[in-house]
């Protein structure tokens, strides 16, 4: 059984929908390509999957890209402050020596 999941490009990012389908890679495979505005994913369920098992995969799978994408926005938003915290910490450290 395959079926083919659209997500649109101005929402998400390739790098969420593949992180998704890497964490779902034991339950379906699927490829993903760039169509025009938005991204297709073709998934490829296992041959003994039946439609409703293929429905509610797909939907986790959605929740999943959307969860990949929430955690994009969030990195990106806080990488000031947690380069900030990380730099404070390693300046008490010792690591760098002053010359």
């Amino acid at each position: 059984m395959e079926l083919q999941v659209f997500f649109d490009k101005a929402i998400y990012s390739a790098e969420a929908i593949k992180k998704a389908a890497y964490r779902f890679i034991d339950k379906f495979s699927a490829v993903i390509s760039e169509n025009g505005t938005s991204y297709s994913c073709f998934i490829k369920f296992p041959d003994k999957s039946t439609d409703a098992q293929a429905a509610r995969l797909v939907d986790e799978f959605k929740k999943e890209v959307l969860d990949q994408d929430l955690r994009e926005s969030i990195k990106r938003e806080t990488e000031g402050v947690r380069n900030l915290i990380l730099a404070h910490t390693f300046s008490k450290a010792g690591l760098i020596k002053d010359e």
